[in-house]
């Protein structure tokens, strides 16, 4: 009998090797589009990224590849406009330069600001109002291990209260330094770029979170660090308040994440936002809390 189900299963076998078949697949044209990320906080100099968008296989993927030169790009209000320049630094972490558009004029507070982009014969306009409040954080704490859909993390909790009487919307930020003998996410940091040097970097929490059903109440924010660390590590952390188009936006990009891990998730497409079927993006206030010293225990 062992016999017998050794030959049908390599007759099994044969059977479905033989049905192979490769298929070319062409991919629909694509509809190309920019991409305008900015935020204006008072008391900071604006800054705005406009980049290309190109398909998921494309083989631009540098910043400076992406980037688009020689747009007209103002920020105005109450009369007065600003016009940004080109502008970037190099990022020793990616081992490259980055690229945006730099105000010259800082951002006042309760001030509606209208963005305007001109670039080859096409024009992108939005608004962003700086009236948010920013909560303050209560404290934090350290989580050796918690689960999500992605598996089990390490985690930073932080703990505050939402600011009442108002709807809100939240990020989780943190300052730290970084340098070679720490890793982002799983990738070890280059160090024909960083070399010896010690940098600061801005870890910001992919998800984002609304207050709806907690208005007034306290909030706890759970975020997996995006960078290494060893017992003794200092950081800054800080809850960004941020604008309802900024919320949508990144609220999106987390679910579409999110698509790719949970079967039971639906595949989430970017919906039209502030530039209409221009442009994705966003350009929106925002304001972050007083920070609050972090020391990793572990």
């Amino acid at each position: 009998m062992k016999q017998i189900f050794i030959f049908f299963s390599v007759i099994s076998v044969g059977f479905i090797l033989s049905c192979e078949k490769n298929i070319t697949v062409s991919p629909p044209a694509y509809n190309n589009k920019v991409s305008i990320t900015g935020f204006i906080e008072p008391d900071s100099i604006p800054v705005v990224y406009f980049n290309r968008t190109v398909p998921y296989f494309d083989k631009a993927v540098k910043k400076n590849e992406l980037m688009i030169r020689n747009a007209l790009i103002t920020i105005s209000s109450n009369g007065s406009t600003d016009k940004l320049s080109l502008d970037s630094v190099f990022d020793k972490i990616d081992c490259q330069f980055d690229y945006f558009y730099n105000g010259h004029n800082k951002i006042l507070a309760n001030t509606k600001y209208d963005l305007t982009i001109i670039s080859e014969g096409k024009t992108y306009i939005a608004n962003a109002v700086t009236n948010l409040f920013a909560p303050a954080i209560d404290s934090v704490s350290y989580v050796s291990n918690y689960n999500d859909l992605y598996g089990e993390h390490e985690g930073v909790v932080t703990y505050f209260k939402d600011v009442p009487n108002q709807v809100n919307y939240y990020r989780y930020e943190m300052i730290r330094s970084a340098d070679t003998s720490i890793m982002k996410a799983e990738a070890t940091i280059k160090r024909a770029c960083l070399g010896k040097d010690t940098v600061t970097v801005h870890e910001i929490g992919r998800a984002v979170f609304e207050d709806v059903g907690k208005e007034g109440k306290q909030i706890t924010i759970i975020v997996e660090p995006a960078y290494s660390h060893k017992k003794g590590t200092k950081g800054r952390i800080f809850i960004q308040s941020i604008d309802k188009n900024a919320y949508v936006f990144f609220s999106q990009l987390d679910r579409q994440k999110l698509a790719q891990f949970n079967p039971f998730v639906e595949p989430v497409f970017l919906q039209e936002g502030q530039f209409g079927n221009k442009a994705i993006g966003f350009f929106a206030a925002k304001k972050n809390s007083k920070p609050i010293t972090f020391t990793y225990p572990e």
